[in-house]
């Protein structure tokens, strides 16, 4: 089965998603959302090229863009590397 792994910044990003969302829309959109994305990983990582390719950002980088964010990844023979969920206008650092 494939599968994603979030890096540390990818954990981080998702606690500030769902807290953020929380606050500002209620329960129900926020568990609807974070399952969207959720759902979104795991078909990318079934299906990694159906990113766009982002070697401007760096070689090998892919996005996707989900609701308000893109999700970042890079792919590995046997899973994907979410590097970063970011609001549709940011990018990611290149510490990763």
């Amino acid at each position: 089965m494939p599968k994603y792994i979030l890096s540390p910044a990818a954990q981080i990003s998702l606690k500030n998603i769902k807290k953020y969302t929380l606050k500002n829309f209620g329960q129900r959109q926020t568990t609807t959302y974070l399952k969207k994305l959720n759902e979104r990983m795991k078909l990318l990582a079934a299906q990694p090229s159906q990113g766009k390719e982002r070697s401007e950002i760096k070689a090998g980088y892919y996005s996707y863009f989900v609701g308000s964010h893109t999700i970042y990844y890079r792919i590995s023979d046997t899973h994907i590397d979410i590097i970063d969920i970011l609001r549709q206008s940011m990018e990611p650092t290149l510490h990763i």
